[in-house]
């Protein structure tokens, strides 16, 4: 197997040609200014944005001169056509593995912008997903190629004294700029857990370790270290404006499984997780005190297990449908009745968020479990919320009266589903979206769970770090 020096997300598998151009004749007055109106293959600049589905290529730059006086026009969403492939068929060659994840499709433009001489396209989001789902359960990166056609005649100007229709052929090497992804670094560790590390500017006293689900660790024995911060917003969330504002400004460790979280115990990742968090507080000099520790699925399982083994390295935790109950039949051990109640006697707040119902790991055996667990003996409240905007799930939190524990559990339909306010054609109106009864966990990285006060559940976290 390839290593990570493949970069698969970031790699060019096919240069994309176009549609032969018709050279414009030109004044000479044009032709001397800079060769601004030369015909020549222009080079796109593919754009991604981690969805709460995970990243996409949400659209492509076009610059079509250096020259600022140039400017460009007549441009619009029938002006191109974007014919998108995605695969990992050479990562899968050999092996038993399937990619479910696959496509050939003309993407959807909803919208364009003009900045001087550089158009920006805007895809649909709810498609060009970047990374292929397999029957390994693993999400991986795929190899992307894009093939930008020119439909018809867009108009070059200098000054605006004099215009020139303009059709050239378009260049992608396929690679993904991402602003949120690239806030991280890389860690690569020789017989360690790799990670993603987010610095902020300035440093920070905070550290959120996030633990992802299932479907980010590593296939193969790649090393992407990539996956885990496209999988969804599991990384990226912590690192955004919004986050760092509410943290005070914090460093965001997102580790990468070598292979599956359910392996901790086996393959001794909670010593050698405890370590690279030592190291990272130590280095950038956090306090020890103020360290956040938040994961969903199997990051849920693998959170609850480092708390177990490692108490004295978290101040607070945000819990999101803890993979409890599956872990004996996925490699890992379900924690018993003890192991359960030490979670209580370590005295760290805990928030829990799971659907109502949950069809991939029972709720009842899951967050409500450990909850109950976490409150044996004390009275807690409940609370019906209602969302501000319908198009999400309404939710039910339970908190105990020092807000030391508390549980957000969000409706579910009649057919198992979660609803989540999305604005993937970018509109400006959010329509509902239904996902799977188990991916509450975007719910925590909008911040979303509140309780009968009205505090959301990154808030209290921080309150928690005083």
């Amino acid at each position: 197997m390839k290593k990570i020096s493949r970069r698969k997300f970031l790699s060019a598998t096919g240069m994309a040609a176009l549609a032969a151009a018709t050279v414009p004749t030109l004044s000479a007055a044009a032709a001397d200014d800079e060769n601004c109106f030369k015909v020549e293959t222009k080079d796109v600049q593919l754009i991604g944005t981690v969805t709460d589905a995970g990243q996409v290529v949400s659209g492509m730059v076009i610059r079509y001169s250096s020259n600022p006086l140039v400017t460009v026009s007549n441009v619009d969403a029938d002006t191109y056509t974007v014919h998108a492939v995605n695969n990992i068929d050479d990562v899968v060659a050999g092996t038993d593995i399937v990619s479910y994840g696959d496509y050939e499709i003309d993407r959807k433009i909803v919208k364009t912008e003009v900045h001087g001489s550089t158009v920006t396209v805007y895809f649909d989001q709810s498609e060009g997903a970047v990374l292929c789902y397999t029957s390994a359960s693993r999400n991986y990166p795929g190899n992307l190629t894009y093939t930008i056609t020119q439909n018809k005649p867009v108009t070059l100007s200098v000054l605006d004294l004099f215009g020139q229709d303009y059709t050239t052929d378009y260049l992608c090497d396929n690679t993904v700029q991402d602003e949120e992804v690239a806030k991280f670094t890389s860690e690569i560790v020789p017989g360690g857990i790799n990670y993603q590390l987010y610095k902020p500017a300035g440093g920070a006293d905070k550290l959120v370790v996030w633990f992802h689900g299932n479907g980010e660790g590593d296939m193969l024995g790649s090393n992407n270290n990539v996956a885990q911060l496209l999988g969804n917003r599991g990384g990226v969330a912590w690192a955004s404006e919004e986050f760092q504002k509410i943290l005070g400004g914090a460093y965001v460790m997102a580790f990468q499984a070598p292979d599956t979280w359910y392996y901790a115990q086996r393959d001794g990742l909670l010593d050698q997780a405890a370590a690279e968090i030592q190291a990272v507080i130590s280095v950038y000099g956090i306090d020890p005190d103020k360290v956040v520790v938040t994961g969903c699925s199997a990051g849920g399982y693998m959170s609850t297990r480092m708390i177990i083994a490692h108490p004295e390295l978290f101040a607070v935790a945000m819990i999101n449908c803890p993979a409890l109950d599956v872990a004996s039949d996925r490699g890992g051990e379900t924690p018993t009745d003890d192991e359960l109640r030490a979670v209580r006697a370590a005295g760290i707040p805990i928030w829990l968020v799971q659907g109502a119902t949950d069809s991939v790991v029972a709720t009842d055996g899951c967050s409500k479990r450990l909850f109950g667990f976490l409150t044996e003996g004390t009275q807690v409240t409940q609370t019906r919320i209602a969302q501000e905007d319908p198009n999400n799930s309404a939710m039910t939190t339970w908190k105990t009266a020092d807000g030391m524990y508390k549980l957000s559990l969000y409706d579910t339909t009649a057919d198992n589903m979660l609803c989540f306010a999305e604005d993937y054609d970018l509109d400006g109106v959010t329509t509902q979206v239904l996902y799977n009864n188990h991916w509450s966990w975007i719910y925590t990285l909008r911040n979303n769970p509140q309780d009968a006060s009205g505090t959301h559940i990154v808030n209290w976290a921080v309150s928690k770090l005083v």
